[in-house]
């Protein structure tokens, strides 16, 4: 049967795609509960691995107070416009950082790159980095490599998922901004289809490496790589409670791809939310 004569994501359970002249086996997680209508979920290990940014630490900020334990992933895959997102959480147990008036202290600490394909012509159509960003975006932006003639900086404002596909976006999703910026893909250093990224401050954002700037690549972090599956986000989102997962990963071929908002921190909810996860293994 051919994959557009498939009525519904959920008869998928394998398939086969191929992405700068490699071919790869990707399969659907159809149960998961934390993807936005019109896109499924899949896993295939080779892919992640093969594409998994290089991580740079120059100045050892990636290394406080600890490496990171992990690097976490998911492919979100859009059947109907024939796109496929690598979407990575790097994950630290704690962060220890003041930086100019942040006190950004907390245990549990997760910073997200994606990578973007445009399945039509198997190519890289962008990549995303949790970045550095204005006082007003609590120090936190979004770099954006990809088809821009020149780069430039905006401010957008998104309406995370709901919280049927992200627990803190209320009944219609909640509204938040950040600053994007756009820089094209050319620009990017990239080593064996993997971008190369610089770890740049205490609280562990990326900058992508330009291809004119120098840099060490003996100085590399290696977290292994897991998968982001439904059972560790719904640790993150119910069970760290010091710093509860604040990403909404259902949605991230809408601007600004990394989406955030703050879960609520009032004791009621941490132990509602508490049950719910316990309750989740249980069923």
């Amino acid at each position: 049967m051919k994959l557009q004569e498939l009525p519904t994501t959920r008869r998928l359970r394998f398939q086969d795609i191929t992405l700068l002249g490699k071919k790869y086996r990707l399969k659907y997680a159809p149960s998961d509960i934390f993807i936005a209508p019109g896109s499924t979920l899949a896993y295939c290990d080779e892919l992640a691995e093969n594409f998994l940014p290089l991580f740079l630490d120059p100045r050892g900020c990636g290394s406080l107070p600890s490496p990171p334990e992990f690097t976490a992933y998911r492919l979100i895959h859009d059947l109907e416009n024939r796109r496929l997102c690598v979407l990575y959480e790097v994950y630290w147990k704690r962060q220890d950082c003041t930086w100019r008036e942040f006190n950004k202290d907390h245990d549990h600490d997760y910073e997200q790159l994606q990578i973007h394909f445009d399945l039509g012509t198997a190519s890289v159509d962008k990549v995303v980095l949790s970045s550095v960003g204005p006082p007003e975006c609590a120090g936190h932006g979004v770099e954006v490599y990809g088809n821009f003639a020149n780069a430039r900086s905006r401010i957008v404002h998104y309406s995370t998922s709901p919280k049927k596909f992200f627990p803190w976006g209320g009944n219609v999703g909640q509204n938040n901004f950040t600053q994007i910026r756009e820089i094209p893909l050319q620009q990017l250093e990239i080593v064996d289809g993997k971008p190369v990224v610089i770890i740049i401050n205490c609280y562990h954002v990326f900058t992508g490496l330009k291809k004119r700037q120098q840099a060490e690549l003996d100085k590399k972090l290696k977290p292994k790589i897991v998968r982001l599956d439904r059972g560790l986000l719904m640790k993150w989102y119910y069970r760290n409670a010091a710093n509860r997962f604040g990403h909404d990963v259902s949605k991230p071929f809408e601007e600004p791809f990394i989406m955030y908002y703050p879960p609520p921190e009032d004791w009621l909810s941490r132990l509602v939310y508490g049950l719910l996860w316990l309750v989740s293994f249980l069923m």
